[in-house]
């Protein structure tokens, strides 16, 4: 079953983040199976609130591919980068209602 990992990003060094923290998040992604299906700049809520920031929509094989990603030990040290950058809010699903 496919599962998704979605983030609002706040990006605080844009140069910083698009030099050193994309490409090889990137390759890391792409290592477990991941692709970005939706990367929109200030997604505007149709009811309620939503985090500020970048949306981005990611999906996996697995949920087990998208926690291979997000816990891969050369993803800590971009991780760690990601933090002193930007801030974000994520979560990580693979189950939900299918009509």
């Amino acid at each position: 079953m496919p599962a998704y990992m979605i983030s609002w990003v706040r990006v605080e060094d844009t140069e910083v983040h698009s030099k050193d923290y994309l490409p090889n998040a990137h390759a890391i992604l792409t290592r477990h199976g991941g692709k970005a299906l939706s990367i929109v700049d200030n997604l505007e809520a149709t009811e309620g609130n939503l985090p500020d920031g970048r949306f981005i929509l990611m999906e996996f094989p697995t949920k087990a591919h998208a926690e291979g990603f997000y816990n891969d030990e050369e993803y800590q040290p971009l991780k760690a980068l990601r933090h002193t950058i930007s801030n974000s809010d994520m979560a990580i699903f693979d189950e939900g209602l299918v009509a």
